[in-house]
């Protein structure tokens, strides 16, 4: 396998696996379905379970076509799509951390080490929420890099001519 084709399906499988375990770390559990559920609020209040569903639907089978070689150009185009509102909420979780801590802050007002707590607290929640919110800004390059040049062999599993599965996990 050349470079640029053992470094395509490096970027393929890489990608897919982010988006895939955020979907496990969102959907593996009730409790973190309801903080998935909570976090789409702040963005999609109309509907936030129904917004969380659908992301969590594109997010899935976006990486599955990304990392399958199954249309991959329309589960890239999706992955970059879903990075978007993505982005959007964790900036709204940055805004959070602030309201909450500004909430918190006059019952800890005889309480020096609490507040200093807090004020640790509120700025790493803040800071990680914005390099999340980053990150997923950053992630629509590659998604959008896969949507223009598509996958490249080797494939997983990919669709050949007349529909006929090929790729490294297809034994003849």
């Amino acid at each position: 396998m050349d470079p640029e084709a053992a470094g395509s399906l490096l970027k393929r499988i890489a990608l897919a696996l982010l988006f895939l375990q955020g979907v496990w770390a969102c959907c593996r559990d009730a409790e973190a379905w309801r903080g998935a559920t909570a976090d789409a609020a702040l963005v999609f209040k109309r509907s936030p379970r129904l917004a969380t569903l659908l992301g969590m639907i594109v997010a899935a089978i976006g990486a599955l076509s990304v990392l399958f070689g199954i249309f991959p150009r329309i589960g890239a185009l999706a992955m970059a799509i879903f990075l978007v509102p993505a982005a959007l909420i964790h900036f709204a979780k940055q805004r959070q951390a602030a309201t909450l801590a500004a909430r918190i802050a006059p019952s800890l007002a005889d309480d020096a080490a609490g507040r200093e707590a807090l004020g640790t607290l509120t700025a790493s929640t803040a800071l990680g929420n914005y390099t999340a919110g980053l990150k997923n800004l950053t992630l629509i390059a590659p998604a959008l890099y896969l949507v223009l040049a598509g996958a490249r062999d080797p494939m997983l599993i990919g669709l050949g001519p007349g529909w006929q599965l090929y790729g490294l996990l297809i034994h003849p």
